[in-house]
């Protein structure tokens, strides 16, 4: 699985624009929008890194020949 970068940056960007808003608008939600928006973004990080880790696995395990140890 890749990282879509594109929907990443999306949700980075998100963040920040209401993060700011949270700032000039003195509106509390709009931080919790940020956090919820910056929560995503760190999923899918968490969820490329578990699918990365799992390829190096693999990878590892068809180079020495020890497949299912």
């Amino acid at each position: 699985m890749a990282l879509d970068l594109e929907r990443f940056e999306a949700l980075l960007d998100q963040a920040k624009t209401s993060a700011e808003r949270a700032a000039t608008e003195d509106q509390p939600l709009h931080y919790r929008d940020a956090f919820e928006h910056s929560l995503q973004a760190l999923r899918m990080l968490a969820e490329e890194s578990g699918a990365w880790r799992q390829m190096v696995a693999r990878a590892t395990e068809e180079f020495e020949g020890d497949e299912g140890i």
